[in-house]
């Protein structure tokens, strides 16, 4: 068994790049994620898991499972919606007895190997859930709810800079309206190098290298911006962000990957995106998601 921050240690040597969740969470950062928990609902999400909901008892990581107890899972949600057999985790419904059903035992190994503690399934949970549903403003719905695969996905945001000072940005719409963010998003099985059958199978394996790709790769699906091969990219900051759409079961980690681009002319973006080069990047921070502005600041400061 390997302690879980054993890989957060390997992505980010230097301690100074770990963020919320990768380190415990802050009370001023608590209060955050209970502020966000209770204003933004997700479809299917109902009752949240909190550790003293009468039947739940905790784990050990490699060792005693959990007992995670019924009528906390979120189901049917659109993100999930269409999926065929095969594409994703099956969202197994929280039960007790005996037997109950269990992740594909290969998968039980992944989780073991990352040191996360399971419950009477065999699903993982949250590395910080002990925090988390100990805070009675925030507790876990359970499942996979908006997700697709148990345990840790990796989001890999892009900080793209050049020698100007010019920052790249995209707009996205929110609930708040229409707002400048980082581009990037959820990381792929392709961008470690893996099929989808053999992510299945729990080869799921997370290096800096793939964090990488999929920043490039989300970088230029939304602004039509393709890095040089010649730029060294680095991550720079890490967090385990915890909002709405997060559960006991599948959570994310968020990976800030900087480019610096050293040339004074700014390179052409695709016209049909958002995508925009932002000279001066104070004048965007007031507007970005918090996460994001917190990013973008690790990255130029």
């Amino acid at each position: 068994m390997t302690d879980y921050r054993a890989l957060d240690r390997l992505l980010l040597p230097d301690e100074n790049t770990w963020g919320q969740g990768i380190r415990p969470y802050t009370a001023a950062e608590l209060n955050e994620i209970a502020q966000n928990v209770n204003e933004s609902k997700q479809l299917g999400y109902g009752a949240r898991l909190h550790a003293d909901t009468g039947g739940y008892t905790p784990g050990q990581p490699g060792g005693r499972r959990a007992a995670v107890p019924s009528g906390f899972d979120a189901a049917d949600h659109p993100n999930r919606a269409g999926l065929v057999p095969g594409a994703a985790d099956p969202d197994i419904i929280t039960e007790f007895g005996e037997p109950v059903q269990q992740v594909d035992p290969r998968l039980r190994e992944l989780f073991i190997a990352r040191g996360w503690v399971q419950d009477q399934h065999g699903r993982p949970l949250h590395p910080r859930h002990e925090q988390l549903l100990s805070d009675d403003r925030i507790g876990m719905v359970t499942g996979l709810g908006f997700g697709w695969w148990y345990g840790e996905a990796v989001v890999a945001d892009a900080v793209v800079t050049t020698g100007t000072g010019h920052v790249l940005v995209v707009d996205r719409d929110t609930d708040a309206g229409r707002i400048p963010s980082l581009p990037g998003g959820y990381t792929t099985p392709s961008d470690f190098g893996r099929t989808v059958a053999q992510w299945q199978t729990g080869d799921r394996p997370v290096t800096a290298e793939g964090i990488v790709t999929g920043a490039l790769r989300r970088t230029a699906a939304e602004t039509g911006l393709v890095v040089p091969r010649w730029a060294t990219p680095e991550l720079v900051r890490g967090i385990r962000p915890v909002s709405s759409v997060h559960t006991l079961h599948a959570w994310t980690m968020t990976v800030t990957v900087r480019v610096h681009l050293p040339g004074t002319e700014l390179p052409a973006l695709e016209r049909a995106t958002s995508a925009r080069w932002v000279p001066d990047y104070a004048t965007v921070l007031d507007r970005m998601w918090p996460d994001h502005r917190r990013a973008l600041l690790a990255a130029v400061e």
